[in-house]
């Protein structure tokens, strides 16, 4: 019995190194950068999730490189892994690999950015992200199954009284003698009337990044439409004109370019395209809803 024992066991060892020396291990390495600058970030914090892989680790052995943002993972089995990089103040990052036994070894960039950052489009600088005001949104409408253009006007309230607080919201006053005194006239205000700022120019390429709101699921769709003044009555599912606007702004629905959009990190997205020539409407969605327009030309 202890013969068979013996047999047996010896079997296992070798089993257990024929595992150990068939190249099921490898190395991931990589590198954190900041989204925006495109430069790496020092002393990130990098992980694999579910595993004991972390530069947080006391037997980390590689902390030198990572004062350059970069990591590596030594002995890894192979399989699939989901990566994360963070840093304090910074928003993370998750990003799938896998592994096999004929490519055991595997090399990635990982992108974070600044949790300061606020939703909206962006350039990225050298300096950080560049902030791409989106001035036309006050002119959007809302439309059932068009796509949301634009009103060409809007009135304003230019003009101001220096009648009292309580006057303005109508508060009588007692007289000398207990008496009311007669309810203050309204304020009265001017009006005025501002036009539809002049598109974002750019050379053509557009080359931006997208900071969404919230996590979503569902992918983030970019596309970009000729943009053309045309009647209000064809467009009667728009809602937001103003009183006697018979013209807006609308995409040209049949007339559309796809533009390419790539995850880069927890709710930013890079966007990049060739924008036809002319005035363009751009429309961000998801779950076939809209998300935001922007309004460009493309030179």
């Amino acid at each position: 019995m202890k013969k068979k024992l013996s047999i047996c066991a010896a079997a296992f060892i070798a089993l257990a190194m024929t595992a150990c020396d068939s190249g099921k291990t490898g190395t991931i390495e990589g590198e954190v950068r900041d989204a925006f600058t495109n430069k790496p970030l020092e002393m990130p914090t990098v992980g694999m999730d579910s595993t004991i892989y972390t530069t947080l680790s006391k037997k980390y052995e590689f902390n030198q490189e990572l004062r350059k943002g970069k990591f590596k993972f030594v002995k890894v089995p192979v399989g699939a892994y989901r990566v994360y990089a963070g840093r304090s103040k910074y928003v993370k990052t998750r990003m799938k690999i896998e592994t096999t036994e004929q490519n055991p070894n595997a090399s990635l960039i990982l992108y974070i950015y600044s949790a300061q950052v606020d939703p909206g489009l962006y350039q990225g600088t050298p300096e950080g992200p560049l902030k791409i005001d989106n001035k036309w949104v006050v002119y959007s409408t809302n439309c059932n199954e068009s796509i949301a253009g634009y009103r060409l006007t809007m009135p304003q309230q230019t003009g101001s009284s220096t009648a009292s607080i309580a006057e303005k919201i109508g508060v009588q006053k007692k007289g000398k003698k207990g008496k009311k005194a007669k309810k203050a006239a309204p304020a009265q205000v001017a009006s005025a009337v501002t036009n539809l700022p002049e598109p974002r120019v750019i050379e053509g390429k557009l080359e931006v990044f997208f900071r969404n709101a919230s996590s979503v699921t569902t992918p983030l769709i970019a596309k970009t439409y000729p943009a053309v003044v045309a009647p209000i009555a064809s467009h009667k599912d728009c809602k937001g004109f103003g009183e006697g606007e018979t013209k807006g702004v609308f995409p040209v629905k049949d007339k559309a370019t796809d533009l390419k959009v790539e995850y880069v990190a927890e709710n930013l997205f890079k966007i990049t395209g060739e924008l036809p020539k002319g005035k363009q409407i751009i429309q961000l969605s998801q779950d076939g809803k809209t998300v935001q327009t922007y309004y460009f030309e493309a030179k």
